[in-house]
């Protein structure tokens, strides 16, 4: 499984000639880091007397996060597995009439698949970034940059998983499927966006990170 390889060995897999893991698998990773970089910003500041009246908001903070670490690191599996799913039905026969018509159905469930896999990847690291923005003010003032880089790690997540989405549109068939799937690309990407640039205006505003304005 990917997600139990070294860091080292799953960077060599990545830059090999192997579709998979590819750039899916990558989005979920960085998810992945994002997720984790939150949980130790929350273990840095659970605990602390000054910040004991936040104590059951921040704890149930941990919990949801607990649930998406699990979830998006499922996902670094899920992506490459729908990938090489996809890949083996272009292979299926298409000699007869039967089979063309099964490998046609084949292929588009695979595609169906595929593009559903990062969308998911998409949503859970859009709840990151959410979860990102309700905590400005209320953690340990020392791990400030560390939500700033899990922001940024689980914004590269959304769009770079909604990359890998918007690539097998074209391939979709069903105008219902592929239009819903569109749609529910463009409301993540707006909200993730919408939410980023509230993390970062805030948090740039302010000293020591006001050197990374622009």
């Amino acid at each position: 499984m990917l997600a139990t390889t070294s860091i080292q060995e799953f960077a060599v897999r990545l830059a090999s000639r192997e579709p998979a893991p590819g750039g899916g698998s990558a989005a979920a990773v960085s998810g992945l880091l994002g997720v984790s970089l939150l949980e130790m910003v929350l273990n840095l500041t659970v605990g602390r007397s000054d910040f004991a009246d936040q104590a059951d908001f921040l704890v149930q903070k941990q919990k949801e996060l607990a649930v998406l670490h699990k979830k998006v690191e499922e996902m670094i599996d899920a992506d490459a597995t729908a990938f090489n799913e996809l890949m083996a039905t272009f292979a299926l026969p298409k000699s007869t009439e039967e089979e063309k018509k099964f490998r046609s159905r084949a292929i588009q469930e695979a595609t169906i698949k595929a593009s559903e896999v990062p969308l998911e990847v998409a949503g859970l690291c859009l709840q990151m970034l959410q979860i990102a923005g309700t905590l400005m003010g209320k953690i340990n003032p020392h791990a400030a940059s560390d939500l700033l880089v899990s922001a940024l790690s689980s914004h590269a997540a959304v769009r770079s998983a909604l990359l890998n989405t918007a690539i097998n549109l074209p391939g979709l068939k069903d105008p219902a499927v592929a239009a819903s799937m569109e749609k529910r690309l463009r409301e993540i990407i707006a909200v993730a966006d919408a939410q980023a640039e509230t993390i970062y205006k805030v948090m740039y505003a302010e000293p020591p990170f006001t050197v990374m304005k622009g």
